[in-house]
């Protein structure tokens, strides 16, 4: 008769076999979805590919506008400021349209403050500790 925590030799044997199946089972469950994620990630970035692709020819075709409008402007200007005065009031409007805009976009992004870093927190508050 056995007692209580008393193990047999072939109940230990069953609990080991279920114990290794379990393992097993886990294994390829954790496989499984490893590759499901991995397949998903692909698809996204390929449709990412693509958007960005598209994002690009529109960025070259942005910039040949301002150009082809730059080249008319330039044109218009040249019987009124001959020489290289042309050129030059250009270039100075470009240049101080550039530092406004950057320092507007300084000013706001000064604004805005910590929140990236504050909603990278919180994001990292849901993760488990090992994240």
């Amino acid at each position: 008769m056995r007692t209580q925590g008393e193990d047999s030799p072939e109940d230990r044997g069953r609990a080991g076999d279920a114990a290794a199946r379990l393992a097993q089972d886990t294994a390829q469950l954790a496989r499984h979805e490893i590759l499901a994620v991995r397949s998903e990630i692909r698809a996204a970035l390929r449709r990412i590919g693509a958007g960005g692709a598209l994002l690009g020819a529109a960025g070259v075709c942005g910039l040949l506008t301002l150009w082809s409008a730059h080249e008319a402007l330039l044109r218009s200007l040249e019987p009124v400021l001959p020489g290289a005065r042309a050129p030059a009031a250009l270039g100075a409007v470009y240049a101080t349209g550039a530092v406004t805009l950057g320092c507007a976009a300084g000013a706001r992004m000064r604004s805005a403050g910590g929140v990236p870093e504050r909603a990278c927190d919180r994001a990292h508050e849901g993760l488990p500790d090992r994240f």
